[in-house]
């Protein structure tokens, strides 16, 4: 079953866009408050519970999400929340 935005969570990244031209200062400020509010954004993502039906790339210890059809990471066939200890995905 895929996932539907209207009816499963899902959360949206957020990626930064070129910074106009600007005098070099204004611009290096720019770009680094915007890169930290990036990695911020990213590790709120990581961290939230999401429907999902295939496993995360890079899961972290820790990571909660709520596994649907065709992803089976207990592999039993149940769907559900489950959470990363580090080296596999135990039911919650």
């Amino acid at each position: 079953m895929p996932i539907n935005e209207v009816t499963d969570v899902t959360v949206s990244t957020y990626i930064r866009r070129p910074v106009p031209s600007l005098e070099a200062s204004l611009l290096l400020y720019l770009a680094q408050e915007l890169q930290a509010i990036e990695n911020a954004v990213k590790s709120v993502i990581e961290g939230t519970i999401q429907v999902s039906d295939n496993a995360p790339k890079k899961p972290k210890k820790g990571m909660v999400r709520y596994a649907v059809s065709p992803w089976d990471p207990i592999a039993d066939g149940t769907q559900g929340l489950v959470v990363y200890n580090g080296t596999t995905w135990v039911k919650v």
